[in-house]
């Protein structure tokens, strides 16, 4: 048995998530509840009817490569295109890093699949915590004091899973002029269309000589379900990441890329005008059941913080039997973020203000 594997803890998100019963309400899994644009689903099966479902090339059709790299202002033979944003994450990690020497630094709070893809494959990894005190605001200062002679990745996600804060431009590009030669940068950007301040968000190009980019469509056009994504990574090591992929997937579904040709060429909308109308409505109900949380800059997370410092997980679980709402202990997210509820508030608004009413009554009695 490998060992790797053995020795990765279970999804936290998921273990929460599976005590769920008929009645409570769900503020635990970041999925859309919005339905996707049908329109690119039939145009992509008029392409299907037309030309069948074969392999596409193992990095992927080349005209969605194309529409990618156009988006990120890069080049096609960059892009290699993935079963989902997850599996660019794994594919991003494993051939950016030799795990006989080398070490990733993860920045939390974080996705804990970052840190996990480190264990399985052997990977030598560190995590360095953004500070609750302000909000889990983005900085470089305490990734550059973190890293080390060994440190050749650091992870980030903007916005952030599970904060949903965004990297200023400013603080990305000191975090680059500050980097030793040879370390890289992944950058998780699958919600990168749901962000709501545009002018905080630095272009998915910024330094790309040094820069891996993981991103989709799933949150961004509710297509968790469809399973596509991409990579983007610099020339040099391109080349591995498609070998990877072609011994993982031999290559994304052909119909998926179709779909996702359809919407990105085609200019489908984002949800992103949505969810920031829905933003407003999320700080009013905060407001009013007197919770205490840090704002999103896009996603569709907020982190509310726990009376009394009492533990994520306790508290979690007690909100889930005795109040009937799921959300998730911060600490599946990092030691950073102990203290604090990550609540996804994809929901009707009248649900996630029932959902945040019943997290105040169980705070106000204190019994998590």
């Amino acid at each position: 048995m490998n060992p790797g594997f053995a020795k990765v803890a279970p999804s936290l998100i998921r273990e929460v998530n599976a005590r769920k019963k008929p009645g409570d309400i769900d503020l635990g899994l970041g999925e859309p509840v919005l339905r996707p644009d049908m329109g690119a689903f039939e145009r992509a099966l008029a392409r299907v009817r037309e030309r069948g479902c074969p392999y596409t090339a193992n990095a992927g059709d080349e005209a969605l490569r194309d529409a990618v790299a156009r988006r990120l202002e890069t080049e096609a033979s960059q892009i290699v295109i993935t079963h989902g944003s997850q599996e660019a994450l794994y594919l991003g990690i494993r051939v950016a890093v030799d795990p006989s020497e080398d070490e990733v630094l993860v920045v939390e709070p974080a996705y804990p699949a970052y840190t996990r893809i480190c264990e399985a494959e052997g990977i030598a990894v560190r995590a360095v915590g953004l500070s609750p005190d302000d909000g889990f605001t983005p900085r470089a200062q305490p990734v550059l004091e973190a890293l080390t002679s060994r440190t050749r990745l650091v992870v980030l996600s903007s916005p952030c899973n599970p904060t949903g804060r965004v990297w200023a431009p400013d603080e990305l590009a000191r975090l680059y002029a500050g980097l030793p030669e040879g370390c890289r940068v992944l950058r998780d950007e699958v919600y990168h269309e749901l962000t709501f301040d545009h002018a905080r968000q630095a272009s998915a190009a910024t330094l790309r000589a040094s820069t891996l980019i993981a991103g989709g469509l799933s949150k961004s056009h509710a297509l968790t379900g469809l399973r596509i994504g991409w990579l983007a990574c610099p020339a040099d090591i391109i080349a591995s990441a498609v070998r990877a992929h072609q011994l993982i997937a031999t290559s994304a579904s052909t119909f998926s890329q179709h779909v996702a040709l359809e919407i990105i060429a085609g200019e489908v909308p984002s949800h992103r005008a949505h969810y920031a109308a829905r933003l407003p409505l999320l700080a009013a109900a905060l407001a009013r059941h007197g919770l205490h949380a840090v704002m999103p800059e896009g996603a569709f997370y907020c982190m509310v913080a726990i009376p009394n410092g009492r533990p994520s997980l306790e508290t979690a679980l007690h909100l889930l039997e005795a109040h009937h709402v799921v959300t998730i202990p911060g600490s599946a997210f990092g030691q950073s973020s102990e203290g604090w509820l990550r609540i996804s508030w994809v929901c009707e608004p009248d649900v996630l203000d029932e959902g945040l009413a019943r997290i105040a009554a169980g705070f106000r009695a204190q019994i998590v």
